[in-house]
C-alpha cells in the first residue's frame, strides 16, 4: 500500500553562512515541504526519485498487496513459483561425485605429512563448535592408551580415567596442543580444571563471573571439556558397545549397498579411526544425520 501526500517530509538542517571577519552566521533553519510518495518500508520520494528508481531496468515496483496474495497462496499449498526457501534449496550446491572420489586421496595424503613429520595434532579448533575438537581428542587419548575398541569395552573405567590422566602428564608436547586450542581438561577426580590462556566453554562474552555447579561442570564439560572422570569413560564404553554390536549383527558375506558404514568401513585398519567414531556419535547420539545428500 502507498499513499501520495503533501507534508512537512523532512527537516532541513540549519543554513550557516562564513562571515569576511570569521566565523559563521546562522541564515535561516526551517523544514522542506514538498510533495511526496510514502512507499512503506522503503521510505518516501520525490516524484523524481520515484520515477527513476521505478523506471524499466532499475528496482521497478511491486505492492505489498501482490507479494499478500502471494504469500496467502503458498499458505494454503498453493504453488506461486515464488518459494524463496525452495528455491535457495535448489540452487545451493550439495556434495559431489567428484569430491568424493578424492577425499580417499586426500585422507591418505594427510595421514602420510602426520607419520612424515610426527604429528600428533587431532585438531585445530576452527569449525567450531568445541565439542568436535574435545570428542576427537578424548577418542584420541582412549586410542593412545588401548589397542582397540574391544580393550576399551573391557577395561575398567577408572583405570581409563588414571591411564589418560599419566598420558597426559608425561606427555610434553599432547597437553599443551589440547590447552592451545582453547580446550581444557577436567581431571579424573573432576575437582581441578587444567586450562590455557583461552577457553572457548563457556563461553565469555563480556562475562566475568560463572555460577560454578555441578550441573554447570557437566554441560560444560559436554560442550567443550576433555572430560577425565570415570562417568565420561563408562559414556565412551557404551559408544564403542554400540559400534560392536553394529559390526557384530552385520552378515559378514553381505556385500549389499544396505548399510551406509559396513564391517570393512569399521575394520579397514587395525587401529580405531577417530573421525570416523565422532561422525558416528554425531549421527546416532546427537541425531544430526545429512537429510539430503
Amino acid at each position: 500500500m502507498f499513499d501520495c501526500a503533501f507534508d512537512s517530509a523532512v527537516a532541513l538542517s540549519d543554513v550557516f553562512e562564513l562571515k569576511s571577519s570569521g566565523g559563521w552566521e546562522k541564515i535561516e533553519g526551517k523544514y522542506l515541504e514538498a510533495p511526496y510518495i510514502d512507499t512503506g518500508e522503503n521510505g518516501m520520494f520525490s516524484s523524481n526519485e520515484f520515477m527513476t528508481i521505478t523506471s524499466i531496468g532499475q528496482m521497478e515496483f511491486i505492492t505489498p498487496e501482490e507479494i499478500a496474495e502471494n504469500l496467502m497462496f503458498e499458505i494454503k499449498g498453493g504453488n506461486t513459483g515464488h518459494d524463496i526457501i525452495n528455491a535457495l534449496d535448489s540452487a545451493a550446491m550439495g556434495p559431489t561425485y567428484r569430491a568424493g572420489a578424492m577425499r580417499d586421496h586426500a585422507l591418505d595424503r594427510l595421514k602420510s605429512l602426520e607419520l612424515e613429520h610426527g604429528s600428533d595434532i587431532v585438531a585445530f579448533e576452527i569449525l567450531g563448535p568445541p565439542r568436535l575438537s574435545k570428542l576427537l581428542y578424548e577418542a584420541h587419548l582412549l586410542k593412545r592408551i588401548c589397542s582397540s575398541m574391544y580393550t576399551i569395552v573391557k577395561t575398567d573405567e577408572h583405570e581409563l580415567s588414571h591411564k589418560i590422566e599419566g598420558l597426559l602428564k608425561s606427555d610434553v608436547k599432547l597437553r599443551p596442543a589440547i590447552l592451545s586450542i582453547g580446550i581444557p581438561i577436567l581431571t579424573a577426580d573432576g575437582k581441578r580444571l587444567v586450562r590455557g590462556e583461552t577457553i572457548k566453554i563457556p563461553p565469555f562474552r563480556g562475562k566475568s563471573n560463572f555460577e560454578v555447579s555441578d550441573k554447570n561442570i557437566d554441560k560444560w564439560a559436554h560442550d567443550g571439556w576433555i572430560d577425565l572422570r570415570p562417568g565420561n569413560m563408562r559414556c565412551w564404553q557404551r559408544r564403542f558397545s554400540a559400534i560392536l554390536s553394529e559390526i557384530e549383527n552385520m552378515n559378514p558375506a553381505d556385500t549389499s549397498s544396505h548399510y551406509q558404514w559396513n564391517r570393512d568401513y569399521w575394520l579397514e585398519h587395525d587401529d580405531i579411526e577417530i573421525g570416523k567414531v565422532v561422525a558416528w556419535i554425531f549421527v546416532n547420539e546427537d541425531k544430526g544425520l545429512r537429510m539430503k545428500n
